[in-house]
């Protein structure tokens, strides 16, 4: 398993986690990624993005 800088290992790509067009685009609530929190940070290639919930109920996915 390869080790991402200051992340820790990197998960082995999966077949069924292929992103050609023949893979099915998964749905996941955005209650269900935020778990009741304001933020979320998602580790994507090494850099970091941040989720945020704003009052008006909008999602902003940021760098």
């Amino acid at each position: 398993m390869e080790l991402q800088q200051g992340y820790g290992p990197v998960p082995e790509a999966e077949e069924s986690r292929r992103s050609d067009s023949t893979a099915p685009r998964r749905t996941v609530p955005s209650e269900q990624l935020l778990e009741g929190a304001r933020e979320l940070v998602i580790l994507h290639d090494g850099c970091e993005y941040v989720l945020r919930l704003t009052r008006q109920n909008k999602l902003i996915l940021t760098k």
